[in-house]
């Protein structure tokens, strides 16, 4: 027995069935009356068969109301509106380039509409040959992704992957703004499928393609939200042009490589072609150059970083432990608090040395504020501080002006040490010069001092007796020359790509990518841990050692913590010729306000860094 709801959707069905047959019957009747005129195969047999052969003529061709004026010619059916049936695929087309550029209506796609049927091919290939009657086949159809489409390859990329079916983006006549948004969102559609490992495997490639886009300079602007300064995929693979390397009509062979490089590098050398865009992305190639460099700088990384942290912790547990066993004994800690002193003072460091340590500590927070956010660009703190110098290209030139100052500083630097080891161009007597107690040259009483701290450190014997410079203070001098020199030439090199490409090989510019990415690591990390620990949050010092600031320290100060220095000076008579008068107001407060700013920013940067390194 049948249920009541099973009976219910009988009669649904046949009251549904018998209220079209009128509606059904009305149409062939239509459409037996426009075909005694309209008799083309096309209109009789073919239409019936069509994707639209179940409505009447009127459907489409609507505003025929008198028969007799439309066979003679006098009234017109009103234009067809596809948008009538398809409004929500025309609303999405009023954007479409083919709409806003090219004027193209639907049947210049959808043609021959009268006898449209559904294709029996797949959908990516039926897509295809549509857009190939316009846009020239070989620049698709036969190149890269169509030629996998015309192969059956289900994971390729047709056109509606990338450009969407009916709301088709354009690049001309529109804002640099939009041109952006567009770049981007082709980049993120390549990405999408060069980043699938199942994709990658299936194809046999390899998901570094999108990895090593990432980390280039293109790809990190491009991830801070500046599309428009850089290129994205399909400026350098032309778009449709996706073919290996390797065939003579790619954009990427050696042989037009260097044209497509040329498009927005003009002052490129031929040689410059040997940059790798994408370096571990293409198996089977050997990357010998870029591993070295690589080895070398995580090596250089972790021994700086392993000897003087592990110096770090040891020096602050052993001062710490002094410092409370003082405590316990009844001794009174001096104040935290900066005092005006009446007594007469030792100067350390002259102006032009204090001025050139401010210059210094400016022009290095600049370059870290400006290039870690490059660097780190997938953070979301690398958007904050990029959009606050004003976007990436003035990011990009306070960072230049700031290498220049410390080039600057590192040249003068340079030409005072001749100075020092040839005063007035006397070369005789260099040798004790350079590795004399005034000299920030290491020697033989840095490795006694080093051996001394050590054993110290575990309560083995005495702080080592110290002169006018430590050992410590001589490896953050030195530290400048290789690290200046690291540096400064490989961002000279990003900076001038083009000039260098002349005198040094394309693959060269990876090196320098490499070694200016790493020593800009190790050179912040250094200063935010090990050089601020030594000079400012060592326990005898907390919160900050203000002599760099004020150019002088007390005389009790000296003969504790640099005693060879005093008795040296002492010895020659020397001692009274450098006592001062204490720091005045003005140059404690710019001490205190501008030298603790300095290390509550350093350390602000510095967790950002690490937060960046442990998770991203």
């Amino acid at each position: 027995m049948k249920s009541p709801s099973f009976r219910c959707l009988l009669a649904i069905v046949f009251l549904t069935a018998v209220a079209a047959f009128p509606c059904a019957v009305l149409a062939q009747v239509q459409q037996g009356r426009c075909q005694s005129c309209h008799s083309d195969p096309a209109f009789t047999s073919g239409f019936s068969m069509s994707v639209h052969g179940y409505l009447s003529c009127g459907a489409c061709h609507r505003g025929i109301d008198d028969i007799r004026l439309h066979s003679s010619g006098e009234k017109k059916s009103d234009p067809v509106r596809c948008a009538s049936c398809h409004s929500t695929i025309a609303e999405k087309y009023k954007t479409d380039v083919h709409a806003v550029s090219q004027n193209m209506a639907c049947t210049d796609c959808h043609q021959k509409i009268h006898v449209l049927t559904h294709s029996d091919k797949p959908k990516e290939i039926s897509v295809q040959e549509k857009c190939v009657r316009c846009h020239a086949p070989d620049d698709y159809a036969m190149a890269g992704h169509g030629r996998a489409v015309a192969a059956g390859n289900p994971d390729t990329a047709t056109c509606t992957d990338c450009h969407s079916l009916h709301a088709v983006a354009g690049m001309a006549g529109v804002s640099e703004k939009e041109q952006a948004a567009l770049r981007e969102a082709y980049t993120q559609r390549c990405k999408a499928c060069h980043a699938d490992p199942g994709v990658a495997e299936r194809n046999n490639l390899s998901t570094a393609i999108a990895d090593t886009y990432d980390q280039t300079y293109h790809g990190k602007v491009l991830q801070v939200g500046y599309a428009q300064r850089v290129a994205g995929c399909a400026d350098c693979h032309t778009g449709h042009n996706t073919l290996p390397s390797e065939d003579p009509a790619s954009a990427m062979h050696p042989e037009n490589l260097y044209a497509a490089c040329k498009t927005c590098h003009p002052t490129m050398h031929q040689r410059f072609v040997s940059f790798e865009a994408h370096p571990g992305a293409v198996k089977g190639r050997t990357y010998l150059a870029l591993h070295i460099a690589e080895i070398f700088m995580i090596g250089l990384l972790v021994g700086v970083f392993a000897f003087f942290w592990l110096h770090t912790l040891l020096w602050w547990w052993r001062a710490y432990l002094d410092k409370c066993r003082r405590r316990k004994a009844g001794f009174i800690e001096d104040s935290l608090a900066l005092e005006c002193r009446e007594e007469k003072q030792i100067q350390r460091f002259t102006v032009t040395q204090r001025v050139m340590h401010v210059l210094l500590i400016l022009s290095f927070f600049t370059l870290v504020m400006t290039g870690f956010p490059i660097k780190y660009s997938e953070t979301a703190w690398a958007k904050v501080l990029v959009n606050l110098w004003g976007g990436p290209h003035m990011a990009g030139l306070f960072h230049r002006i700031a290498a220049l100052v410390l080039c600057a500083l590192f040249l003068y630097t340079l030409w005072l040490s001749i100075r020092f080891l040839f005063p007035k161009w006397r070369f005789r007597g260099w040798l004790g010069r350079l590795f004399g107690p005034d000299s920030l040259f290491p020697n033989l009483k840095d490795l006694q001092d080093i051996k001394g701290m050590f054993l110290w450190f575990f309560g083995r014997g005495p702080m080592p007796k110290l002169d006018r410079w430590t050992y410590w203070e001589k490896f953050d001098f030195l530290a400048v020359f290789w690290g200046m020199t690291a540096i400064g030439l490989s961002g000279f090199m990003l900076w001038f790509p083009g000039p260098f490409s002349y005198i040094v090989p394309g693959w060269v510019i990876n090196i320098a990518t490499i070694v200016h990415s790493e020593e800009a690591f190790l050179a912040a990390v250094f200063i935010f841990t090990v050089h601020f620990f030594n000079n400012h949050i060592v326990p005898n010092k907390f919160p900050l050692e203000p002599n760099i600031f004020t150019g002088r320290y007390r005389l009790d100060q000296m003969r504790e913590e640099r005693p060879l220095e005093y008795e040296r000076m002492v010895a020659v008579g020397k001692l009274d010729s450098l006592k001062r008068e204490g720091p005045g107001l003005w140059s404690q407060l710019f001490a205190s306000v501008f030298g603790l700013g300095s290390l509550v920013l350093g350390i602000i940067l510095l967790v950002l860094i690490f937060w960046a390194v442990l998770f991203y």
